[in-house]
């Protein structure tokens, strides 16, 4: 069953569950969302010929615990129709009630990044720290029905999977084991390409602001996650790390407002016509946005071992950023459409021994075909390696440079379904999941079970937690120990 049949589940789950039903020993059996989405899910299904039954529960505060009913609810259509596998692609402040359900049930669970967040966790410390307090709760869960019986619980960060980052993995690995060189600095920057316009902060209910969460919440979790799987790739056996520290400091929607007032946007569109749609005052927005989630994050990493600094990573996360909108009312689809463009780049260094960079930049907005051209810079797919090697202190074959472009690494696409790339590694997430299901590969196989997720889960609960203080007037240095 899918519980969440929203944007990304129409874009991704929901078309590759239906590809594979044919080959697999599985059956998509049941979809679950609210009463009120019932014409729109339908439309979506009658105009793609896909024949699911759907289960519509009453709507709910989604800042609130599944409800007892609905929870009963759910276990009924569980047994009746045999049920062994859950897809969780819900808003994600409903993440950990419906973890927590599925774990009851006994069920193997596939669930969208990330783990869970929590109403006002950009404000409120204890939400803050309730991030990574729902991690160990559905993890103490998960591992006491494994006493049980096995399951899996699959998180879906597609970057584990793709092929640049595995080519990257493995580099790394190759100059941690030839040197004892572990990771000793990373720089990381994603931008989503999303021109929100101030109005739209407050309405949003996709990604949302006005709940008190913004992009540490939305796709920031991806990129938390990344760093990590970065670092412990290069781990070196007496070097590893028991500490990290965080500082962060978040643009908020007052300050976007500063960059970008209504004044500036009544020149960019006109003022007639941006105005006819009914526009807040700036005032008003100010009061609004008080408890409002952030724009923009930037935070810098120090892990430690016995209190002295081994690594230092910058992270730096943007919604604010290179956009291809153009146009005044957004359109419906604001997963992939809207003008949105990716950027993202990695410098990861090996001491002397070794520079990677990663570079991911797109410069077109319509993403949904693809050509072999898309691998270039600013095409949909660009995804380049390039290598930086000490070349005499390896071989007298070993160039100082190499670059490694995604075409290189992913002969097999041939575009049939004109898929995004990082689109084909979310349908080897679901592959993996269904592969486990269907008794093809065995647990340890697994790339994203949540056992994997505490690194993770505690970054994003420290980077909450630094900018709290420093609204607070607190020290926003934040420490806390970790276990490799």
């Amino acid at each position: 069953m899918i519980i969440g049949v929203g944007l990304h589940a129409k874009r991704i789950y929901i078309p590759t569950l239906f590809k594979h039903m044919d080959n697999m020993p599985f059956c998509l059996k049941l979809g679950v969302d609210f009463k009120s989405k019932k014409n729109n899910i339908e439309d979506y299904l009658d105009s793609n010929n896909f024949n699911l039954k759907m289960f519509y529960i009453e709507d709910y505060d989604n800042t609130q615990e599944l409800s007892e009913e609905n929870r009963d609810l759910l276990s009924i259509a569980v047994k009746e129709n045999n049920i062994t596998g859950v897809v969780i692609s819900t808003e994600p402040l409903a993440h950990k009630s419906y973890a927590l359900w599925a774990i009851s049930q006994g069920l193997n669970i596939l669930m969208d990044k990330p783990i869970s967040t929590r109403k006002n966790v950009s404000h409120n410390i204890k939400q803050a720290d309730g991030i990574y307090d729902d991690y160990e709760e559905i993890l103490k869960a998960y591992l006491k029905l494994q006493k049980e019986k096995e399951t899996v619980f699959s998180i879906n960060v597609q970057r584990r999977y793709e092929k640049g980052y595995l080519k990257v993995f493995d580099l790394i690995k190759e100059v941690s084991e030839k040197f004892n060189a572990p990771v000793t600095s990373i720089q990381a920057m994603h931008s989503d390409g999303v021109w929100i316009f101030p109005d739209e902060i407050v309405e949003q209910t996709y990604h949302p602001y006005n709940l008190g969460y913004g992009k540490g919440s939305h796709s920031s979790y991806h990129i938390f996650d990344i760093i990590w799987q970065l670092y412990k790739n290069g781990l070196v056996k007496d070097k590893e790390p028991d500490g990290i520290e965080v500082y962060s400091s978040f643009l908020n929607p007052e300050g976007l407002l500063v960059q970008f007032g209504q004044k500036d946007y009544e020149n960019y569109f006109g003022k007639e016509v941006y105005n006819k749609c009914k526009r807040r005052d700036e005032i008003e927005l100010k009061e609004l946005y008080k408890n409002y989630g952030e724009i923009d994050i930037f935070s810098n990493i120090k892990l430690t071992k016995n209190n002295i600094n081994i690594c230092n990573i910058s992270v730096n996360l943007l919604h604010n950023s290179f956009s291809r909108r153009a146009w005044i009312k957004p359109n419906d689809d604001l997963y992939k459409g809207n003008g949105r463009v990716k950027h993202q780049y990695y410098y990861i260094q090996q001491g002397p021994f070794q520079c990677i960079q990663i570079h991911n930049y797109q410069s077109n907005d319509m993403q949904d075909k693809n050509t072999v051209h898309d691998y270039n810079l600013g095409g949909n797919n660009h995804f380049d390696i390039y290598v930086f090697r000490n070349a005499k202190m390896f071989s007298k074959d070993e160039l100082p440079l190499k670059v490694y472009n995604l075409k290189d690494l992913d002969k097999e696409n041939d575009f049939q379904d004109n898929k995004l790339f990082h689109e084909t590694a979310k349908e080897l997430v679901i592959l993996e999941f269904l592969n486990y299901l269907g008794g093809f590969i065995d647990i340890n196989s697994m790339l994203s079970n949540i056992t994997s997720h505490d690194i993770p889960a505690k970054i994003m609960s420290l980077i909450y937690k630094s900018n709290i203080n420093f609204e607070n007037n607190d020290s926003p240095l934040i420490k806390s120990k970790i276990e490799i």
